[in-house]
């Protein structure tokens, strides 16, 4: 027999030996893959929290601004009921009949209005 001829055991330890390095190599390739991909995570969260947080910091600030801007016409709001009031005041003080007058017309065209408007329900 040729003494570089191999038995079958011989062969299916070499197999299983061929095999057991596929599958170490092929451990350390997903392992790296992992690892590549996990570091790859890590520096795109790096890079995005600062844009988030630049973002958030903008909508903060929009968010004071239209506060700011809802009290400013909050405020004007009622200085010109004040100023209306005052004026209405006054017109009431130096026209006494006349107020009383408009009030009464303004009062029946209301009353008007509403019976108008119920009258149009009850047709149908």
């Amino acid at each position: 027999m040729n003494s570089t001829a191999k038995s079958p055991s011989q062969l299916a330890d070499d197999l299983r030996g061929t095999a057991q390095d596929a599958v170490e190599t092929t451990r350390a390739y997903a392992q790296n893959a992992v690892d590549a991909a996990g570091q790859k995570v890590r520096n795109l969260r790096h890079d995005v929290e600062p844009a988030v947080e630049q973002i958030a910091s903008r909508v903060q600030q929009a968010v004071q601004r239209g506060l700011e801007a809802a009290s400013k016409s909050g405020v004007r709001a009622q200085e010109r009921f004040s100023d209306a009031a005052q004026v209405t005041t006054r017109y009431i003080a130096d026209q006494p009949v006349r107020s009383v007058l408009i009030a009464a017309a303004a009062g029946a065209a209301i009353t008007a209005l509403l019976v108008l408007a119920t009258r149009r329900r009850d047709d149908y």
